[in-house]
C-alpha cells in the first residue's frame, strides 16, 4: 500500500540499511542526544547532549514553530557533529493497538483492511507500521503503530532541514523499552512508568513490543511544588529534599512523606488503573498475558522509596530502570553521566541502540 511504504522505511528500515547513529529524543521541552562509540561487544558512551526548546515550539506533540525547532537541531548538529540520526515521534500522537491476523492471510492486507476501525483518519492520511507479537490458536497477534502522516512528515522535514540524515523515526515508548527492558524480560509482559517533570508516561510491552500507551499530566514537578508549599522553601531546596529523602517511610521522614503523599497516591492510582485494564480483558478483547513486572524510569524514578511503595501497594515486582543495561555492563564501564541524570535519557539511548545491535528489537 502506498500510504504505508514510506512509513515502513522511515520507521523500521531493513536490517541491511540500518546503521548506528545518534539517538535524538525530541520532546516538548528539550532535545536529548546520545551517541555510542566502540563496538556492540565493547560499547562506550561517546556523546550526550541536552538542548532546551522554548515553550510553544512543540505543543502536545505538534510542531507549532518549525523554524525554531530546526534552529535548535541545526545548533546541535554544528556543535556536536550530529549527522546520522534515529529520531523519536511523540507518543501523544500515536495510535497503538493490537490486532489478530487469521491463519493464511497476509498481515499487510489484513491490517490495512481494518485500519480505519482503529484510526479515525482517511487511509491516505495515515502512516503506520506493524510488528509480530505472538501466536494464538485464532491467529497471529500484531501490534500496529499509526500516526497522521502530517505528524511524521513534520518531524522528517525538521530533521532534514537541520542538515541531518534521518535513518529512522520511532515512537518514543518503543525506544525507551529497547533501553530499559532486561534481556530476560523480552518474552514477558512489562509495564514501564516514565516519570518526567510534567508528565508520566505508561507503556506496556508484550514480548518486547510496545502494545499499549497512555500519558498522564502529572510528574515530578508536582512533587516539588508540594514540598515548596508545605515547607515554604525554594524549588531548589525542595528538589534536594525530594532526591535525598524521597518517599522513604519512617519516623525521621514522616513530614516529607506526608507532604508528597497526595501526589504519589494519584501516580499510584494512574498506574493501577492501566495495570487493571490490561490484566482484565473482556470477552471482546484479544487474549493478553498478565503483566509480570513494572519498570520505573524517567528523571524522578530514582526517588528513594517510590519503587518499593508501588510494589507494596500494587502487588507486582517493581524495579528502577538501568538505562544502560542493553548498551554495556556497569560492572566494566561507567559512563560520564550521573545515574539520576541518565534516567532522563532512556528514549535517546534506545534510539542510539537502534541499528547498532541486531539482537535488539
Amino acid at each position: 500500500m502506498a500510504s504505508a511504504s514510506k512509513f515502513l522505511f522511515a520507521v523500521r528500515p531493513p536490517t541491511v540499511l540500518s546503521m548506528p547513529g545518534f539517538g535524538v529524543d525530541i520532546s516538548g521541552g528539550s532535545i536529548k542526544c546520545i551517541e555510542f562509540g566502540g563496538t556492540s561487544a565493547a560499547r562506550v558512551l561517546k556523546t550526550h547532549v541536552e538542548m532546551p526548546i522554548d515553550a510553544g515550539v512543540i505543543v502536545d506533540g505538534d510542531i507549532e514553530i518549525p523554524d525554531k525547532l530546526v534552529d535548535v537541531l541545526r545548533t546541535v548538529r554544528l556543535k556536536h557533529g550530529v549527522r546520522n540520526v534515529h529520531a523519536s515521534l511523540p507518543e501523544k500522537k500515536a495510535f497503538i493497538y493490537q490486532t489478530i491476523v487469521p491463519p493464511g492471510r497476509a498481515p499487510q492486507d489484513a491490517i490495512a483492511f481494518d485500519l480505519e476501525a482503529h484510526v479515525p483518519l482517511p487511509p491516505e492520511e495515515i502512516a503506520y507500521d506493524f510488528d509480530f507479537v505472538r501466536e494464538e490458536k485464532e491467529g497471529r497477534i500484531y501490534t500496529v503503530t499509526a500516526f497522521a502522516r502530517r505528524v511524521t512528515e513534520a518531524y522528517e522535514r525538521a530533521v532534514i532541514r537541520a542538515g541531518m540524515f534521518l535513518k529512522s523515526l520511532e515512537v518514543e515508548s518503543q525506544s525507551l523499552a529497547r533501553a530499559v527492558v532486561p534481556p530476560a524480560d523480552r518474552t514477558h509482559t512489562m509495564l514501564i512508568v516514565e516519570v518526567g517533570k510534567r508528565t508520566t508516561r505508561i507503556c506496556i510491552t508484550d514480548r518486547g513490543t510496545v502494545s499499549y500507551t497512555a500519558t498522564a499530566d502529572l510528574g515530578g514537578d508536582m512533587l516539588t511544588d508540594a514540598l515548596v508549599r508545605h515547607f515554604s522553601i525554594t524549588p531548589d531546596e525542595a528538589e534536594t529534599i525530594k532526591n535525598e529523602q524521597g518517599f522513604l517511610v519512617g519516623s525521621s521522614n514522616t513530614e516529607v512523606v506526608e507532604a508528597m503523599a497526595n501526589v504519589v497516591s494519584v501516580m499510584k492510582d494512574e498506574v493501577a488503573s492501566h495495570l487493571t485494564y490490561w490484566n482484565n480483558p473482556t470477552s471482546d478483547d484479544l487474549p493478553r498475558p498478565p503483566i509480570d513486572g513494572i519498570i520505573v524510569s524517567g528523571g524522578n524514578a530514582n526517588m528513594a522509596g517510590f519503587a518499593p511503595y508501588l510494589e507494596r501497594v500494587l502487588k507486582v515486582p517493581v524495579t528502577v530502570a538501568n538505562v544502560w543495561m542493553n548498551a554495556f555492563s556497569l560492572d566494566t564501564y561507567i559512563p560520564d553521566l550521573p545515574r539520576r541524570e541518565s534516567l532522563e535519557y532512556g528514549t535517546a539511548i534506545g534510539l542510539a541502540l537502534k541499528g547498532s545491535d541486531t539482537s535488539l528489537w
